[in-house]
């Protein structure tokens, strides 16, 4: 009989790792999980008590080379090396980099920042490969049977423990949407990952070319270069050498770019759903506005700096620097983001100006008495003289 047994399933496993692959992968006894150190424990007490050891401050700060936590690549070891830390810029703006020394403290905080299955399933993503999503799509989605769940944990191989991803998208004859690029990004190092163009797998009726200037003359181009991935399939094969099921991906409302890349995974941070929580203190099950803050809009009135400057066109470098800072910051400087959210949530409670409630005087009622009252004759007293009219004299 294996020695370890899930509470909640009642499965069993041979070894303390499946046992904490299985709680990434569904969630359960998840109370009983280091996250910073990969490691599973048989009850709650049991954690908290390795948490406050000197075994898990030496592993949090040092991970080991075969451990998720680990840095994986060449850059990795470069970038750990360098002296001093470059800034990320795309046009006019600096981004945030983090210090090698920095990154673990913000990947904590990162995790405390992940969003429930429930809060992703009533968002719109696709938590359950059976049920598929619970929220009714306003166009056409792709096919449940094409979904797949990103790859569990193994601890021979190496990935990312936190990657931000943006996709673009064209329309498909039948309205849905068919993937044309991919870029993803280490959270804590920015470190490009992935920055490519995707051929369509189905014929396009509208490639949104003013939204992101990404047309034929230009696929063509990536395609002789050797620079484009060949459909979806590919785009989200190649997104899997760098994620598995414990890596947090962070985005802009990327519950779309999961459908995109028919992906099924559970560990997200998406930069619009911290903003709508943080302004309307929004718990999972509780009806919330139907408000969002697009990246453009945080970035303005949050970050306070300018994006999709030339002309409002997606580029997908900066739009997945700018989700990252997004989060970042709110991660770094909690009382700015409250103190935006503040404002955002008097605002949006705030009549605007043409609104009923502007418009609209309270309405007074008139007295029956007033209402009823007979008319006053004098002014027509001398039309009715020689008649019977009981007017007063």
């Amino acid at each position: 009989m294996a020695p370890f047994q899930c509470s909640v399933c009642s499965q069993l496993f041979g070894t303390r790792p499946r046992m904490f692959e299985h709680a990434l992968s569904t969630g359960h006894e998840m109370n009983h999980c280091c996250l910073g150190c990969s490691r599973w424990f048989k009850t709650e007490g049991d954690r908290n008590a390795h948490t406050n050891s000197r075994v898990h401050a030496k592993e949090a700060v040092e991970p080991v080379p075969n451990s998720p936590d680990a840095s994986v690549g060449e850059s990795h070891q470069t970038f750990a090396n360098a002296s001093p830390i470059l800034p990320l810029r795309f046009g006019r703006v600096t981004y945030t980099r983090l210090a090698r020394n920095e990154q673990e403290a913000v990947f904590k905080k990162l995790l405390h920042r992940v969003h429930s299955v429930q809060s992703l399933a009533e968002e719109g993503y696709t938590v359950d490969l059976e049920k598929g999503p619970t929220v009714k799509p306003k166009k056409p989605r792709p096919s449940l049977a094409d979904f797949r769940q990103t790859p569990t944990w193994q601890p021979a191989i190496g990935k990312r423990r936190a990657v931000v991803i943006d996709c673009e998208m064209a329309e498909a004859m039948d309205g849905s949407d068919e993937l044309v690029s991919l870029c993803a990004i280490d959270f804590l190092t920015g470190e490009m990952l992935i920055n490519n163009l995707v051929v369509p797998s189905r014929p396009i009726k509208d490639w949104r070319a003013n939204i992101h200037a990404i047309d034929v003359p230009r696929l063509y181009e990536a395609i002789m270069n050797q620079k484009a991935l060949s459909g979806w399939a590919a785009a989200r094969q190649e997104l899997w050498k760098h994620i598995d099921g414990t890596t947090i991906l962070i985005g802009q409302s990327i519950c779309y770019d999961f459908e995109a890349l028919r992906l099924v995974h559970t560990r997200v941070v998406d930069s619009a759903m911290l903003a709508t929580e943080a302004v309307f203190h929004n718990r999972a099950g509780k009806r919330k506005p139907g408000r969002r803050w697009g990246l453009q809009e945080l970035c303005k009135t949050f970050l306070e700096i300018e994006i999709r400057a030339e002309g409002g066109i997606h580029d997908d470098v900066e739009d997945v620097l700018a989700a990252r800072e997004v989060v970042l910051q709110a991660l770094l400087k909690p009382a700015r983001f409250q103190a935006w959210a503040e404002k955002a949530r008097k605002d949006f409670w705030k009549p605007k100006a043409g609104s009923r409630k502007v418009n609209n005087k309270r309405m007074t009622t008139t007295p029956l008495s007033t209402r009823y009252a007979a008319p006053d004759w004098k002014p027509y007293q001398k039309y009715c003289r020689g008649y019977s009219c009981d007017v007063d004299s």
